[in-house]
């Protein structure tokens, strides 16, 4: 099997390195093509009517092709399946392992997992993979976690869409720990902070503290919440099917 890895927090992130040598020790092709810094909150933004630089970065001696791209998450799959891989389509798009969470409606403006959205416009399956603080030991665990999704629920055509995987600060990273929930809407508080700056003049952060604690029981909050892996099955289709007929009638 061949996975396209990408991510939103830059080519040369620990997740990413980390997850990469796992899916190598268990015998994947790898091919990494992520942005050359960091793009979180890029959501599905693409680059148009601007240049894009890619560089390879492949390590001398490496298996596995590395290029950074100047552009956002969706650029980097972009230009994978149309031009650095158009001769060799990966069967898989992984993004991550991302620095911080992505639950509820953070999928809207997460990078990560607009990188993995792309999965069903090329009809390849995709896995978003995230955790609140990379830490190494944690991340190794996961990527093996990875490996073993990609055994029972993608390879043979299982799953052909998309999945946004969150771990848990504490607990087994193992598939007997992971329940399989909705989105739910992810709550903040402070989101806006004022500050000074370095001329004196007003400026204003979007910020936010996570809330938790609101989420109702079955929810990919509530999970994370109470030490358990996190699956969401995602879609890309917005069409408000149940809406199409009221609107039919309106007009």
């Amino acid at each position: 099997m061949h996975i396209l890895l990408t991510n939103d927090d830059g080519q040369r992130a620990p997740g990413l390195q980390i997850l990469k040598k796992e899916l190598i020790a268990a015998g994947y092709a790898v091919t990494v093509v992520a942005p050359n810094g960091q793009r979180s909150a890029a959501s599905h933004s693409m680059t148009i009517n601007k240049a894009l630089y890619c560089k390879e970065v492949t390590p001398a001696g490496a298996s596995v092709r590395e290029i950074a791209v100047s552009g956002t998450p969706v650029d980097c799959v972009k230009m994978a399946m149309e031009y650095f891989l158009a001769d060799h389509k990966p069967d898989l798009i992984i993004s991550g392992i991302n620095n911080g969470y992505n639950l509820g409606s953070d999928v809207l403006y997460s990078g990560t997992v607009s990188a993995a959205m792309e999965g069903p416009y090329y009809q390849v399956p995709a896995i978003a993979v995230s955790m609140n603080v990379i830490e190494e030991e944690r991340c190794i665990r996961t990527g093996r976690l990875v490996c073993d999704m990609i055994q029972h629920i993608i390879c043979g055509g299982r799953y052909p869409g998309i999945l946004n995987v969150n771990i848990p600060p504490k607990g087994p990273i193992c598939l007997a720990n992971a329940r399989v929930v909705p989105q739910t809407v992810q709550i903040y508080h402070n989101v806006i902070a004022e500050k000074k700056d370095i001329d004196g003049s007003i400026c204003y952060h979007i910020v936010g503290d996570i809330d938790m604690e609101s989420a109702p029981s079955n929810s990919d909050v509530a999970a994370v919440r109470s030490n358990h892996i996190a699956i969401t099955p995602l879609c890309w289709r917005q069409t408000a099917t149940a809406a199409i007929d009221l609107i039919k009638s309106i007009i």
